[in-house]
């Protein structure tokens, strides 16, 4: 007798667009079910959960702000009622301002690191009490390794997910695996110069852009590889050792 496939589901903060509906597509390209949370972007949470149901796979949407701590517990309720094989988490979700310290005032300061840090906190804090074994992953930004004061608050959110990603591996192993993707450019906004585009490629080793398919390989990789754990992969063509 054929053995019936196991079933799969992830759930992923950002869900919609950009380097979120590309992960949200790529895993249901692996079988997963997908819980795609979206805030604003109902259009493209449309568009995507499409894609992801014509590759066979069960999508449920879910509507809210992230910096509602409320709605998080929600979400992760109605998450797993949804999908109760819910295995996977990826924190995709980010608010990105520029702001020097100087520049940054308590509605900025409060914006980025309510959704860049606080949620990944009580998302991952509420997937371990839901979910007795499984994965996380957090996107981050290669940003991370450098210190560049227009991005301060944005930077200091992202470099504190970077620790709750190795904190939070340490307490949830062995049950649960929990790493990080830091992008470089892979997906640059559509209203940047292509000026701009080539001083940011200037910038890496490989001297060029990379893809949303290369964050979505290095998940499944993540995802994959059962025996790696705590750790953050730069997908970046080495921006942070140049």
């Amino acid at each position: 007798m054929e053995r019936t496939a196991e079933k799969k589901a992830a759930l992923i903060t950002g869900g919609a667009k950009r380097i979120g509906a590309y992960l949200a597509i790529g895993l249901a390209a692996e079988g997963y079910d997908i819980a795609l949370h979206y805030n604003t972007s109902e259009t493209e949470a449309i568009e995507t959960s499409g894609k992801i149901r014509l590759l066979g796979r069960e999508c449920a949407m879910f509507k809210g702000d992230l910096r509602d701590i409320n709605f998080i517990q929600e979400l992760l309720r109605a998450a797993f009622d949804s999908f109760p094989h819910l295995s996977v988490l990826i924190n995709s979700a980010s608010l990105f301002k520029r702001g020097p310290i100087k520049g940054t005032d308590l509605k900025m300061f409060d914006e980025l690191i309510s959704v860049n840090y606080r949620a990944p906190f009580f998302m991952i804090k509420g997937f371990a009490k839901f979910c007795t074994g499984g994965n996380i992953i957090n996107i981050l930004d290669t940003k991370v390794s450098v210190y560049q004061n227009v991005y301060a608050a944005y930077i200091i959110s992202r470099t504190a997910l970077k620790e709750l990603t190795s904190m939070a591996a340490v307490e949830f192993a062995p049950d649960i695996r929990v790493n990080g993707i830091c992008p470089g450019i892979v997906l640059p906004a559509e209203d940047e110069t292509q000026e701009y585009v080539r001083r940011l490629e200037d910038r890496n080793l490989l001297g060029r852009s990379g893809s949303p398919e290369d964050i979505v390989s290095s998940a499944m990789f993540l995802l994959k590889n059962n025996f790696i754990t705590g750790q953050t992969i730069f997908v970046d063509g080495g921006e942070n050792i140049k």
